[in-house]
């Protein structure tokens, strides 16, 4: 109910939204990381902008982008993900941020910064079941027939449609979880990394300075948006009002 009501209230307000949602913050290994855009492939490199629908590649690299406003997320050799939906209310006492994550395959690390001045309402969805996050680091690794959950702060909270239960599982630091998707079940695991690779994320600090400067050029992009909508509105006026003078 709680991601309907985001989805309600940022339908509202997607005609204002920004194509860029997001940096690559490292990436290392050999270079084949890539993104797919509407259907063209774009390499992948230090400073990449990262859109709404983008499906990413990490192939023989190791990454970690910044999905605006306050997630890190790294992925390990050979995995995929793709950003369904990043939506993002900028006011002056606090942003909003809805976003769902679609986790295809590979290993990947989450990090959702925690700050007051920000509401996050994340989900990532991997083949059957759901993650819900409250700022938090934890890490997903999937394979043929299962999905791992290792969370290191916070809490997560995962549901699926195949597994009914009175209340949410909640999984709290140093825990560990597992949803079986052949036998449509959770189970429990030993808690364990095995994104051996994770290259770390960077501080809270240099997040927030990295969104800052986001939003300045959003804002110029949005400025320069509204420019070209009223020109051209001017401009569909103008041949109007030249039409209506020649038939006279």
């Amino acid at each position: 109910m709680k991601f309907l009501k985001y989805l309600i209230i940022f339908s509202i307000i997607s005609a204002s939204a920004f194509a860029e949602e997001g940096r690559i913050i490292k990436i290392h290994g050999d270079n084949t990381a890539y993104l797919k855009r509407e259907g063209q492939k774009i390499i992948l490199a230090n400073d990449s902008e990262i859109e709404t629908g983008d499906e990413i590649f990490s192939e023989g690299s190791v990454l970690v982008f910044h999905l605006f406003p306050a997630t890190q997320i790294s992925m390990s050799k050979h995995s995929q993900i793709k950003i369904d939906k990043n939506l993002i209310e900028e006011s002056a006492d606090k942003e909003k941020n809805f976003s769902v994550i679609g986790f295809i395959k590979g290993i990947i690390r989450l990090n959702v910064t925690k700050d007051p001045l920000q509401e996050i309402d994340q989900k990532v969805e991997a083949q059957g079941v759901a993650f819900a996050v409250r700022g938090t680091d934890y890490e997903l690794a999937m394979t043929d027939d299962e999905v791992d959950l290792d969370v290191y702060e916070g809490a997560v909270e995962v549901s699926s449609p195949y597994v009914q239960t009175f209340v949410p599982e909640i999984v709290k630091k140093g825990k560990a979880f597992r949803f079986n998707r052949k036998q449509k079940n959770f189970g429990t695991k030993k808690f364990g990394s095995r994104f051996k690779d994770h290259p770390g994320f960077i501080n809270k600090d240099e997040l927030k300075q990295k969104w800052k400067a986001a939003k300045v050029v959003r804002q110029m992009k949005r400025e320069k948006r509204m420019k070209l909508r009223e020109e051209r509105k001017n401009a569909r006026r103008d041949k109007k009002s030249r039409r209506v003078k020649s038939k006279r």
